[in-house]
């Protein structure tokens, strides 16, 4: 795309245009075709690409996290290409239906094309055709692209006299020539891209459209406040009309005139009115007389200064760091789960989670796994046993026992369930939050414990506690101040203040 550097170079910008005159129709037919057909695929792992089927094969043979070497056709030259593959291969992603991206990727074989097609291609006799690519897929990390790049640009600077015919239309609104062009040719670039040369339409009346939106939404983009196009052009036919009926009438117009005029309500109209309203810069007076500024008198006072949020971060810092250095385990969760403090994460074992809730170590396991085979079973119900063994990474031989498992409650099915639980927590995190619904309170604290999720809710009252802890309200409420003693002689009195003194 050509550029310039200042309204000085637009002479010889148009000097520069002049020398691409418009395309034909025929010539134009024939880029637009050209332009969607992206890289041409020749080689897979250095084996002819004749079909999908080839690709797909030497994706699986890869495996996931592999590496795929491809031999790519761009504008003529040959070009050697590395893509990676993600670590987690659906289905989906490794099919032969052409309906169906491959990587990301829209693939057409050779055969596939029509003649029109295939002229661009004549001394190639296998291939596969890349059509369509989707953001960030492994082929756009590659550097693949889906169209001719040699093709787009000759549709582009053919056409660039056309968005100064456009954009001489909107001069003296705010914006300088060259800024306008610049928008412009945006907008030729996006028609461009969706441009159809199967609907017979030249690119000149396809294009007018997305350059003209282009550079209404910078005309409008200049203001300070940002408002919808739709009611600045509506602001500009008040103003148009506004004249007319004034003429008109030999008064001025309300409204309701307005608006019949117009064939809009009067809300419209009245809102319109409201976008008119001049912007004012925050450093200017709010009248001659003032001796301050608008940025004075808005001026929020209550809220707290970066400088006090810097500190009052640094203070939860030092809580959280003496929490875990001067508390035991029980008294460090009673104080955490009451006051909606962050527990640190891989802490707890099973048998520090025993002594935590005043439980036999095996009563704590049981707990531990019956919660775990209810979060697998509804993996299981939402993903799948297919999903859930590729997005856990679970292995052939686990996916196949787990619904066994998920029935048997004897020490080796516990451990097993165990094993592919941390596998859960390690591959699937994200997912897991919103699983707990309808767990017992019991089941969803040891489950946070012992494999470091969030807690479910924020904050436990003390009788909530006490019920988990197998004591009375009255005895967690005394291991609350025991800590919060504990927690004011270790603190400075700035830190405790401000952390515990409003819920004490």
């Amino acid at each position: 795309m050509l550029r310039w550097a200042s309204d000085r170079s637009l002479s010889r910008y148009f000097k520069q245009i002049m020398r691409y005159p418009l395309l034909t129709r025929e010539e134009e037919e024939e880029y637009a075709i050209r332009a969607k057909l992206g890289d041409l695929i020749v080689e897979v792992e250095a084996k002819p690409a004749k079909t999908r089927a080839v690709l797909v094969r030497a994706i699986k043979k890869a495996g996931a996290g592999g590496v795929l070497r491809l031999a790519v056709q761009r504008s003529g030259k040959r070009m050697e290409v590395t893509l990676s593959l993600p670590a987690l291969i659906p289905t989906y992603m490794a099919n032969t239906d052409k309906a169906i991206p491959i990587l990301g990727m829209k693939l057409l074989e050779l055969t596939e094309l029509n003649q029109a097609q295939k002229s661009f291609f004549a001394d190639i006799k296998a291939g596969l055709v890349i059509t369509e690519i989707a953001p960030d897929s492994p082929a756009s990390s590659a550097g693949l692209i889906d169209y001719n790049m040699e093709a787009r640009d000759k549709l582009i600077v053919h056409n660039l006299r056309w968005v100064v015919t456009i954009a001489k239309q909107y001069q003296n609104r705010g914006l300088a020539l060259s800024e306008l062009i610049n928008e412009g040719n945006l907008g030729l670039i996006q028609a461009v891209s969706k441009f159809d040369e199967a609907r017979k339409t030249r690119l000149t009346t396809y294009s007018n459209w997305w350059i003209r939106y282009y550079i209404v939404t910078a005309l409008a983009s200049r203001h300070l406040i940002k408002l919808p196009i739709k009611m600045r052009n509506l602001a500009k036919k008040i103003r148009d009309r506004y004249g007319v009926l004034a003429q008109r009438f030999g008064r001025t117009p309300s409204i309701e005139e307005l608006a019949r005029e117009l064939e809009v309500s009067p809300e419209e109209v009245s809102c319109a009115f409201d976008c008119g309203v001049a912007e004012l810069s925050i450093d200017a007076l709010p009248f001659d007389d003032s001796k301050v500024t608008f940025e004075e008198v808005l001026k929020d006072t209550t809220s707290p200064l970066p400088t006090e949020l810097s500190g009052k971060e640094q203070i939860e810092r030092d809580v959280r760091s003496s929490l875990y250095e001067s508390l035991a385990d029980r008294e460090l969760y009673v104080v955490t789960r009451h006051f909606g403090i962050p527990l640190p994460q891989g802490r707890f074992n099973m048998k520090r989670i025993s002594e935590i809730f005043g439980r036999p170590k095996d009563q704590i396991q049981q707990i531990l796994c019956a919660a775990s085979r209810k979060l697998l079973s509804r993996l299981r119900r939402s993903l799948g046993d297919e999903g859930l063994r590729q997005y856990a990474k679970l292995s052939t031989a686990q996916s196949g026992m787990l619904p066994e498992l998920l029935k048997k409650t004897d020490d080796a099915s516990r451990k097993a369930v165990l094993k592919i639980m941390s596998k859960v927590v390690r591959n699937m995190p994200a997912i897991l939050s919103d699983q707990f619904e309808g767990f017992e309170l019991i089941e969803s604290e040891v489950m946070a414990l012992f494999w470091s999720f969030g807690p479910t809710q924020p904050e436990l009252n003390l009788r909530e506690i006490g019920d988990l802890l197998g004591i009375s309200r009255e005895a967690a409420r005394q291991i609350k101040e025991r800590s919060i003693k504990k927690l004011k002689k270790y603190l400075r009195p700035q830190a405790f203040d401000s952390f515990f003194r409003e819920a004490i």
